[in-house]
């Protein structure tokens, strides 16, 4: 199964076979494939990769959208607090 593919999934158990592309790296070609089990345990990687991949600071950009989306859950939440 490709990443792309696995992209909202939750997985029992995988097997992550990591090759890296040449170029720029996008965090999520690692992340993603690591993130489709609940538990440590439930993965086996084949191959190493560079574990600073998955240390990338996030832009000035994509740190104002997180700021932006957190203000509209809040008020989000504030306004249908009632709601249940």
């Amino acid at each position: 199964m490709t990443t792309y593919k696995s992209q909202g999934q939750t997985l029992g158990k995988i097997i992550v076979d990591r090759v890296m592309p040449p170029g720029p790296l996008e965090v999520a070609l690692v992340y993603v494939p690591l993130s489709r089990v609940k538990r440590l345990d439930d993965i086996l990687i084949i191959r190493s990769f560079e574990f600073a991949t998955l240390q990338v600071k996030p832009s000035t950009a994509q740190i104002q959208e997180l700021k932006r989306l957190d203000k509209i859950a809040q008020s989000t939440r504030k306004r249908f607090q009632f709601i249940v």
